[in-house]
């Protein structure tokens, strides 16, 4: 159905990396006011090591995931994916949906690429966080391990001195017996959270589109719901090349024109409906095992952070919802949206998310 014959240069890869370097927060800049230097400088050390371990690759697929990140902030606002205009454009008090790339250090360690923030009519018009971990990937392994990630944040006292919140390095030996560098997580009993999966935690956020009234105060988000998107390579392909320009259609044509316009329209809905069906499903699978957890699962959980993970989810789920029955009215008038909308069932990437998310929160296993 796609066939864009993307040529994906270096050139556009470090384009993107360098925008979304620009947005992103400096961990440099939460020294002494925000956290111990000596903490910052404890995990900026953790990830250039681990970027020296070989389970780190500098690949493909890593800057792939880049293309896949820019192109999610930019259409997730711009296109209204969730609705809001709809939902809550009579709200005075609403605030729209507003998404914030995160630093490397809560990309690699936290698991997640976007944190959103929304404020309205399902949240009582408090802020409220979350997180996306984008892919594209169907690697059964590889996702099943994004689900089994467990909320925690910080470090207790009882934690290595010398080690970051979020673990530590050794060197061990290779095949050949040359020495390499590893490094291992935190062990749980050292952090705090409710450590189960479908949250997560940021250590360094900050508002930089809005430092002077910020929709989150400038340092540790210290739990949201977080959730698993994406959609297959062929569509992201398409995304990342972006809507032709004036200067394509004077180049190629109109009728070229037309045809990649429309293709890319068309890659969008997809992408669309298939953030909008995994944040949905995701979102009530989490509301479902929160619900069903038993005596002997909560017992070591923080009462107030089990409770507060409860509101955030419900507040969660409602949105989504909405934003589902919204999408859904619109599209029985409009076939191009429809046709959007069941390709998102047979997308590969969106049928593994959803295998994964039901084995996870539902099934628990």
């Amino acid at each position: 159905m796609f066939s864009p014959n993307v040529s994906k240069t270096k050139t556009e890869y470090g384009r993107v990396e360098n925008t979304l370097a620009d947005m992103m927060p400096n961990p440099r800049h939460f020294e002494g006011l925000t956290y111990p230097s000596d903490d910052v400088r404890k995990d900026l050390k953790l990830l250039d090591d681990f970027k020296h371990t070989p389970e780190y690759k500098r690949t493909g697929e890593r800057s792939d995931a880049k293309l896949l990140e820019k192109t999610f902030t930019d259409m997730v606002e711009r296109g209204d994916w969730f609705g809001e205009y709809d939902s809550f454009g009579d709200d005075p008090d609403h605030l729209a949906l507003v998404t914030f790339p995160t630093t490397e250090v809560d990309d690699v360690f936290n698991h997640i690429d976007v944190i959103g923030m929304i404020s309205n009519e399902t949240t009582n018009h408090e802020t409220l966080p979350f997180a996306i971990d984008l892919t594209y990937n169907t690697d059964n392994d590889k996702m099943s391990q994004k689900f089994k990630w467990k909320h925690v944040y910080g470090k207790k006292n009882t934690a290595p001195d010398e080690a970051s919140e979020f673990g530590e390095s050794f060197v061990s030996k290779d095949y050949f017996g040359n020495d390499i560098i590893m490094t291992k997580v935190l062990p749980l009993k050292f952090r705090y959270g409710l450590k189960i999966p479908g949250f997560a935690s940021a250590k360094y956020f900050e508002d930089k589109n809005s430092p002077w009234d910020p929709m989150c105060k400038k340092g540790r988000i210290d739990m949201m719901p977080r959730f698993v998107v994406g959609y297959s390579t062929d569509i992201a392909d398409v995304l990342a090349c972006g809507m032709p320009t004036e200067e394509y259609k004077k180049k190629y044509g109109e009728v070229s024109y037309r045809k990649k316009e429309s293709t890319y329209i068309y890659a969008e809905m997809c992408a669309k409906w298939c953030t909008l069906f995994e944040c949905s499903e995701q979102a009530s699978g989490i509301r479902y095992m929160l619900e069903n957890m038993g005596p002997e699962e909560v017992k070591w959980m923080q009462e107030d952070e089990l409770e507060k993970a409860k509101k955030q989810i419900v507040a969660m789920s409602s949105y989504f919802d909405r934003a589902i029955q919204l999408a859904t009215e619109k599209a029985q008038s409009n076939s191009v949206e429809m046709a959007a909308m069941k390709y998102a069932d047979r997308d590969v990437v969106r049928q593994a998310i959803n295998y994964h998310s039901n084995d996870t929160f539902r099934y628990r296993n």
